[in-house]
């Protein structure tokens, strides 16, 4: 005969055959949530994705394809490819289907291949995937990255931290980067001709700034390379203003800021 425990466990499981559906189950200690921080190329040309901690101190830089590298930017940018690339597909044949993406693993390392799964409705199914697609699941989906904690060792052994990460300039509640050839290509800009938008304040958002806008002008100064941006931030008083001039999706225009901008 079965103790109560027993019966209620059975019970439980029953009930989620009825419901056609199990429970998800929660993170363990084993597993850290991550963000992603950022994409780059290293210095032999290979892309990757940049994950990190809520605290900044742990990150695992996992290589990845060109492709799956310039989805993922594009979707850090807040940029819109205008038709669907793979990742929004995979994200609306799930949502027309009645599905729903609850979370990504990165769990193994094998071979120096990461490996990653997607877990769906409650834990109910749970798909292999390459990081990198997962990955760009997970931002599209707005669903949750975890990463086994002893991935961390490994990944910093291999690679360092700072590679891939693109130089940035912060200042008035604005991060931008040098504009990379694959932004570059996108945009059909040149690259050097701007810096790119990587990160606004929610104040710096409502004062008109956005991920994606390219920064052509600060004042009378045409910006063509980060240089080119710090020197404007630096003859620019703590609380400006800093007027731009931006691109975004073809269409130019200027917008002033008033500093500090970091909330």
């Amino acid at each position: 005969m079965l103790k109560p425990a027993g019966l209620l466990a059975v019970s439980c499981a029953l009930i989620a055959i009825a419901l056609g559906c199990a429970s998800s189950p929660g993170p363990d200690s084993s597993q850290v949530k991550v963000q992603v921080a950022n994409v780059g190329v290293d210095k032999q040309g290979m892309p990757y994705v940049v994950l990190e901690d809520s605290s900044g101190d742990r990150v695992l830089p996992i290589a990845i394809g060109q492709a799956e590298a310039q989805a993922i930017a594009m979707q850090l940018r807040g940029l819109n490819p205008g038709r669907p690339l793979t990742y929004d597909l995979i994200r609306n044949l799930l949502q027309a289907t009645g599905n729903r993406v609850d979370r990504v693993d990165v769990n193994d390392l094998r071979d120096e291949t990461y490996y990653a799964s997607i877990s769906l409705d409650n834990g109910r199914y749970k798909v292999d995937s390459r990081p990198s697609d997962a990955i760009a699941v997970a931002l599209a989906s707005n669903a949750p990255i975890y990463v086994q904690s002893r991935l961390f060792e490994a990944g910093t052994a291999n690679v360092s931290a700072d590679e891939g990460v693109p130089a940035a300039v912060h200042g008035f509640g604005i991060t931008v980067q040098e504009l990379s050839p694959d932004i570059a290509k996108y945009f059909a800009a040149k690259p050097g001709s701007a810096v790119l938008v990587a990160d606004v304040s929610a104040a710096a958002g409502r004062a008109g700034i956005a991920r994606g806008d390219l920064i052509t002008q600060v004042g009378p100064n045409q910006v063509h390379t980060l240089n080119d941006f710090k020197e404007s931030l630096a003859r620019v008083e703590r609380n400006g203003p800093l007027s731009l001039r931006v691109q975004h999706e073809g269409r130019t225009r200027d917008i002033t800021l008033r500093g500090p901008l970091s909330q």
